[in-house]
């Protein structure tokens, strides 16, 4: 099978979730707070939706139903994560709208949330919208807001 990389583009990410921007340090999991995963910016959703902020496919769409791997078509890789920890719940309060393989278009719906439930469950529901190949961008810069809405630019990446 012929895996097809796309050259690296200078290219922006647009906002998946509408909510407050927060600073992936004030993240309580110190895989996302220590950029341990990536750079990126995370964002407080005040809705329980998320929809694609590339062009491109879905990579990795998770079992589990919380968090999809994307890459887009100029190869950022792009990594939604709903809440932390969140992977406990096993499914359940999500609706994945997307499977491995597809292809997305920014705006397009790719998972549902029950936020209300998810925070009664006792978690965070903080997510953190991380570039995973962040070693391949000369530069990582948040589009600078306090709150976002689905699409609004979120992200610029420099090659």
């Amino acid at each position: 099978m012929y895996l097809y990389l796309p050259k690296l583009q200078n290219e922006e990410i647009y906002a998946p979730i509408a909510g407050e921007v927060k600073s992936l340090s004030e993240v309580s999991d110190p895989a996302f707070s220590q950029e341990t995963m990536g750079k990126g910016i995370a964002i407080l959703p005040s809705e329980g939706r998320v929809v694609s902020p590339i062009h491109g496919v879905v990579s990795v769409a998770f079992k589990k139903k919380h968090a999809v791997l994307l890459t887009s078509d100029d190869g950022a890789e792009v990594l939604i994560h709903v809440g932390i920890d969140t992977v406990k719940l096993g499914g359940k309060h999500f609706t994945l709208h997307v499977n491995q393989g597809d292809r997305v278009n920014v705006g397009d719906l790719i998972l549902e949330f029950d936020r209300e439930s998810i925070i009664q469950e006792g978690f965070d529901i903080i997510t953190p919208v991380i570039i995973s190949n962040t070693s391949d961008y000369a530069g990582i810069t948040a589009v600078s807001q306090t709150t976002v809405k689905e699409k609004d630019a979120l992200l610029k990446l420099n090659v």
